[in-house]
């Protein structure tokens, strides 16, 4: 092959590698997973804001709580759409809020600590929503970590890496790139 056509094609993979694949994620979408319920908590009255701290004054400074990253973009011509990237808890063995912990994801120097969380934040930001659902008192340490693992277990977001039952965090691992 000539190289300008050589060329030709290493530009072509350049830029689909630039516009496509730092996109590509893999999820994992068990029916069985997500329809399995029991979860320590009967219900959660979720909310949500767009990543930043424009609206950072309506996440709740004095409640803990369990939280998830969603990218997802109201729009008039898409459907309802969104894709949990990451779940976590605010009060993990502590009273911190949810909007303490919320900072944490708006701080620089704490993201770049994490590369999964860096390139979650850097990649999608645009169309990032940080979802909330603060508990009450009624809700232990103990049960709110066990949420959080209930909760990644059901929906195996892909940028959370622990916090699943042992078993299935296993069995996930095995089809790991």
């Amino acid at each position: 092959m000539k190289q300008e056509k050589l060329d030709s094609l290493i530009d072509f993979a350049n830029e689909a590698a630039a516009e496509i694949g730092k996109f590509k994620l893999p999820f994992i979408m068990s029916p069985d997973n997500m329809s399995a319920g029991g979860y320590v908590v009967t219900r959660l009255a979720w909310d949500s804001v767009c990543y930043g701290d424009e609206e950072l004054e309506r996440v709740p400074d004095d409640r803990r709580g369990v939280y998830a990253f969603v990218v997802c973009r109201d729009d008039n011509v898409l459907p309802p759409h969104g894709y949990i990237l990451y779940i976590g808890i605010a009060g993990r063995d502590s009273d911190r809020p949810l909007r303490e912990r919320y900072k944490d994801y708006l701080n620089e120097r704490k993201v770049k600590k994490r590369a999964q969380i860096a390139r979650m934040i850097g990649t999608w930001h645009p169309i990032l929503r940080f979802f909330f659902a603060p508990v009450g008192d009624e809700v232990s340490n103990e049960q709110l970590k066990l949420l959080e693992q209930q909760l990644n277990t059901a929906l195996m977001p892909p940028f959370s890496e622990r916090d699943l039952e042992a078993e299935t965090n296993q069995k996930r691992r095995a089809f790991r790139q």
